[in-house]
């Protein structure tokens, strides 16, 4: 969800609580409201702490999902970066081969990958890339000693990319089940419309009161939101680790790339 559509969404709540207690408050006068103040503070209790773990629980899971994603994506830049430090010292030319590939690899997540992370997808021509990189280090055979150490090394990377590569596009397609976001929304107008039940001579300070309740629980419902899926939206997780690593590349003295 855009930031845009969220201000609306959050007016559009926010208009729609008014509307309701307006309502409410000509369909039932203040004095019979009044009478079921007390009963209904107790019942509201409940309510609305129930409602407000519910949505705190919510919060804590998108934004835990939220910073184990940027994780993953950092770790698989870093293990890219090892790759092409390790390859420098391995056997020539494949080496330099194993370089270009990490360039690539890294060119290629950014420019097209992370825009089709969007909509859900992966990129073709990454999944290429990473394969021939695979295929160029498992095709290596090293002697003994040092060569043969960088060679494990390196292979320890390789593996490290690939898991945190399937990490970060499952992440970009998990998301809340609908079945909690039915259980958020309905929650949400319970607990504003619970508030409808109350009699309040000042009618000006109910509204207040039911405003700035909506307008709560609209706005913490919109950080789920734009928190659930990652990599999509106006708030989302940039390529930032993977635009320093190729720029370190292009600037690295390991290789003459």
């Amino acid at each position: 969800m855009s930031i845009v559509t969220g201000i609306v969404l959050i007016a559009l709540v926010m208009l729609i609580a008014v509307g309701g207690l307006v309502l409410v408050q000509r369909l039932f006068s203040t004095e019979r409201r009044r009478q079921n103040n007390d009963v209904a503070g107790f019942i509201y209790a409940v309510v609305g702490v129930a409602y407000a773990v519910l949505l705190g629980l919510m919060l804590v899971a998108v934004w835990e999902q939220w910073s184990a994603a940027q994780a993953v994506a950092s770790d698989e830049a870093n293990e890219l970066a090892g790759i092409f430090r390790s390859a420098h010292q391995l056997p020539q030319p494949e080496g330099r081969h194993i370089q270009g590939l990490a360039q690539s690899y890294a060119r290629v997540v950014v420019e097209e990958e992370w825009p089709a992370m969007e909509q859900g997808r992966s990129s073709p021509k990454a999944w290429e890339t990473l394969d021939q990189m695979s295929v160029t280090i498992e095709g290596l055979k090293p002697t003994a000693g040092a060569q043969l150490a960088r060679y494990n090394q390196i292979l320890e990377q390789l593996d490290g990319l690939e898991n945190a590569r399937t990490d970060r596009l499952l992440a970009a397609e998990e998301g809340l089940p609908p079945i909690l976001w039915v259980v958020l929304i309905l929650g949400g107008i319970i607990t504003v419309g619970f508030t409808y039940l109350f009699g309040l001579e000042n009618t000006l300070v109910h509204t207040l009161m039911v405003v700035a309740l909506a307008i709560l629980i609209a706005l913490t419902l919109f950080t789920v939101d734009a928190l659930d899926y990652p990599f999509k939206g106006d708030i989302r997780i940039h390529p930032v680790a993977f635009e320093q690593v190729l720029e370190r590349f292009h600037e690295s003295k390991l290789s003459d790339l």
